[in-house]
């Protein structure tokens, strides 16, 4: 059985539906607009969306890719997540979710609400809100404090931290990445997003020098080249693909470019360059592409954890965002897939 452990952020997802934009206009919000709320924002919301039509789901870039990995493989790997929620019933509904889909939890309790997010649709449009709350908050001291954490990773065949976890964290996943790659844990960094870039330049930069495997769309991959002082993707995968210290001797470090729905492309191999085509649904098919991404790292690392060649890995990928984005969130579906038989 394959153990995997995941540095992120965990969240609880509500989606609302709406038959009017009085929730939009009351919040300053624009069809297809995301932002993040304070605390009071968020609760005074709660209470507006009580009466809506609702669906809750567990959400956060890491937490979701976990989730869609143990769809994938019917539960086969040993799969944990370390991040912080708050002391109250969101957290219980969040541990609760993650059980049932197979992931363990290692919450570390603040002294803050759990990270929320509120997806207000009027079809075909969603706004999001968020309010990333004890998300964000894990102190280095509170994360040692944690017995699990050293046995957990040193046990782990893969460690993958999310770039969201950066944000505010910088020492802590500093530490969990020196921690890994002095013991020679197969590293898995995602980008997340472009302003994590903005927020964490050195950081992002010391992940992406030091990771064994890199996860960005096409649009981060050139916000980490400015970063670099690097004017083209080619040139900047082209250094990344040698920093390698040859882990994984199967494939040398692994570069994922995703590009929406256009080809995406695998660098391996010390500089092996493939394209991958991403699967087509007709537009009445879409509910929501909020998990696509996550779902498709999730396939992707699915295919590592059963031996899979990187292309077959983009497939794995590509087959659960097909699906995914199917449902509203990052809701699995409800039938068990045969993809990696």
């Amino acid at each position: 059985m394959k153990k995997i452990v995941v540095f992120g952020n965990p969240l609880l997802d509500t989606t609302v539906f709406l038959q009017d934009n009085f929730l939009l206009d009351k919040y300053n919000l624009k069809e297809d607009d995301q932002k993040e709320i304070t605390s009071d924002e968020m609760k005074r919301l709660s209470e507006d969306i009580s009466g809506y039509q609702q669906h809750r789901s567990a959400g956060g870039c890491g937490q979701n890719s976990l989730r869609v990995l143990q769809w994938l493989t019917g539960k086969r790997c040993d799969a944990v997540i370390f991040g912080s929620v708050g002391k109250d019933k969101e957290a219980d509904i969040l541990r609760g979710l993650l059980k049932n889909d197979g992931v363990q939890t290692r919450y570390i309790e603040q002294d803050l609400p759990t990270g929320k997010t509120v997806a207000l649709v009027k079809s075909p449009f969603r706004s999001l809100v968020a309010y990333i709350g004890a998300a964000e908050h894990l102190p280095l001291n509170d994360l040692l404090r944690e017995k699990d954490f050293p046995g957990l990773v040193l046990n782990s065949d893969f460690v993958y931290i999310e770039g969201y976890f950066l944000t505010n964290r910088e020492e802590t996943a500093k530490h969990v990445l020196d921690y890994c790659n002095k013991h020679n844990k197969i590293v898995i960094f995602n980008i997340c997003g472009k302003y994590v870039c903005d927020v964490c330049p050195e950081t992002v930069r010391y992940f992406v020098e030091n990771s064994d495997v890199i996860f960005g769309n096409l649009g981060e991959y050139e916000a980490v080249g400015k970063l670099v002082g690097i004017d083209t993707v080619d040139e900047l995968t082209g250094r990344l693909i040698g920093n390698g210290r040859n882990k994984m001797k199967r494939y040398g470090n692994i570069i994922v470019i995703t590009n929406g729905d256009n080809p995406g492309s695998c660098i391996y191999e010390g500089g092996k360059k493939e394209s991958f085509p991403v699967p087509k649904l007709e537009k009445n098919a879409v509910k929501d592409t909020t998990g696509a991404g996550d779902a498709f790292t999730g396939g992707f690392i699915a295919g590592l954890c059963e031996g899979k060649s990187v292309m077959d890995c983009a497939k794995i990928g590509c087959y659960a965002a097909l699906h995914i984005v199917q449902q509203i969130g990052c809701t699995l579906p409800n039938f068990s897939p045969n993809i990696l038989d």
